[in-house]
Parts: structure tokens; C-alpha cells; sequence
């Protein structure tokens, strides 16, 4: 695990519109954080989330691999960990930007893999669509800057999501006040120390994705740089869900890169 300096500011999530040059420079930086011991291949990815009357929260990502690989989570489900936890199953996402290149690879390299885009696997296609309606864009952003842009509704044709088959799922999402940047980040993240009762409520205002369960999860880690992560469970209709635990890891992880907990 690499270490990081324990004063760190976490920069998993912004709110405002950004331009192409700030994100493709958030992306860039986000590189430094994925857990990727085996593959070496580091994904970031931020996503932009509707909630109630706003559209401008940003949520980043990063892969996180596990020597179980059924547990690594992509950088696209890091940024989707995000969205839930801070937004909970009303947000919606409404834009995406993925970056993949191998460690090491640097904006202004003359080499292929600065300029080649990363797509989303199957996996993460189907993790987008759970939140996304078809119209939303995906843009692939290689190392040197270069974007291609598809829709959810062309990398997922026929998509089988929530809304197929829970009533009232449309109508869910898009509800309620927009929350401010402040109580958007508490939801994510928090200095310690923190008393029980503080992270106890802190767990009781989190939100699932659960309508297959009905069930939910969330779960805080303390991590060693005196922080706290927190991680809800999102489930998906094709059961290729995220638990609270990888949840609470990979928004750790986006924010920090590598911690112990």
C-alpha cells in the first residue's frame, strides 16, 4: 500500500461547472491514487450527478484491486460509491468522463498510450446505466487530452435497469433539495475523531440503492490518516452490485489513494 502525507486535502468531489481543460487536469491528477498492484493500469473517472434542482456535483473514481478480484472495484464504480453515498438512489447520473492509461504514462508523452482512450467494460456499462438515462454522455479522455464521446443508450443498447421493472422508479429519482457542497462531502468524508453516537448517525443518514433487497448497507472505516470514509451499498438489476464496504474503499481511495484502516 502506498503511503500518502496524513494532511492530504481530498479532492473526490467538486461542485460547479467545469471546463474540459479542469477536468481533463483532475483526471490527470486522480492518476496518482489507484490501488493497482497487479494490472498496473490506472483508471480515473469522475462523474457529473443530478440531485433535485442541481446538476453540477462531480463525483471522482479510481480502480482498486483486491487479490480476490470479485472485490476490486473499476474507477467507474468509485465515482458511482460517491454519488449514492453523498446523494443517495435520487441522484442521477448525467455526464461521465473515464481516463485509463498504464502507471507511469504522462500528458505529453509521444507514445500510443498517451493516446489511447480507456471504454467502460460491460461490468461498469451496466453500474452507469442503473443511474443514467440513454441520452447521457460518456466521454473517453486520453492522458494527452484527445475526447470521444458516446451516449448510455449506444455502449448499452437494450439496457435492462431498475426502471424496467420498479414501480415508481422514475418518480424517485430527481426528488428532493439539492444538498450544499459541505453536506454533500460530510456524507463522503470526515476529520476525526469521531464519537459512536457521531457515526451512528452519520450511518442512519446514509441511503442504499436496495430495491431488489429492500435491505440496506452502509458501513464507516476509520482510515490511518485520521480520517473516516464512509460506503452504502448499491445494487443493480443485473446483481452486479457494489457492497458498502468496496463503496466506503474506493471513495477512500479517489480521495487519498492507498490508506490502511
Amino acid at each position: 500500500m502506498k503511503e500518502k502525507k496524513p494532511d492530504i486535502a481530498p479532492d473526490n468531489f467538486r461542485k460547479g461547472r467545469l471546463s474540459q481543460a479542469e477536468m481533463h487536469q483532475w483526471l490527470l491528477d486522480l492518476r496518482d491514487n489507484p490501488h493497482v498492484p497487479e494490472s498496473g493500469f490506472c483508471v480515473s473517472s469522475v462523474f457529473r450527478a443530478r440531485a433535485g434542482d442541481a446538476d453540477d456535483y462531480y463525483f471522482a473514481g479510481v480502480n482498486v484491486e483486491n487479490m480476490d478480484h470479485r472485490l476490486s472495484t473499476h474507477g467507474e464504480e468509485g465515482a458511482i460509491s460517491g454519488i449514492v453515498t453523498a446523494l443517495g438512489k435520487k441522484a442521477e447520473i448525467v455526464e461521465g468522463w473515464v481516463m485509463g492509461a498504464p502507471k507511469g504514462v504522462k500528458a505529453g508523452d509521444k507514445t500510443s498510450a498517451a493516446e489511447a482512450f480507456a471504454s467502460c467494460c460491460g461490468k461498469c456499462r451496466q453500474q452507469v446505466a442503473g443511474l443514467a438515462r440513454e441520452k447521457a454522455e460518456i466521454h473517453y479522455v486520453s492522458v494527452n487530452g484527445a475526447v470521444e464521446t458516446t451516449t448510455v443508450g449506444k455502449f448499452l443498447p437494450e439496457l435492462f435497469t431498475f426502471r424496467q421493472f420498479i414501480p415508481g422508479f422514475a418518480k424517485d429519482q430527481n426528488g428532493g433539495k439539492a444538498p450544499s457542497s459541505a453536506a454533500v462531502q460530510r456524507k463522503l468524508l470526515r476529520k476525526g475523531p469521531l464519537t459512536e453516537r457521531e457515526i451512528e448517525s452519520w450511518l442512519k443518514s446514509l441511503q442504499s440503492v436496495d430495491y431488489a433487497t429492500r435491505i440496506s448497507q452502509s458501513v464507516v472505516l476509520k482510515l490511518d490518516n485520521g480520517y473516516y470514509a464512509a460506503g452504502t451499498r448499491v445494487e443493480e438489476a443485473a446483481f452486479v452490485d457494489i457492497n458498502a464496504a468496496q463503496a466506503a474503499v474506493a471513495i477512500a481511495t479517489a480521495a487519498f489513494g492507498a490508506r490502511k484502516v
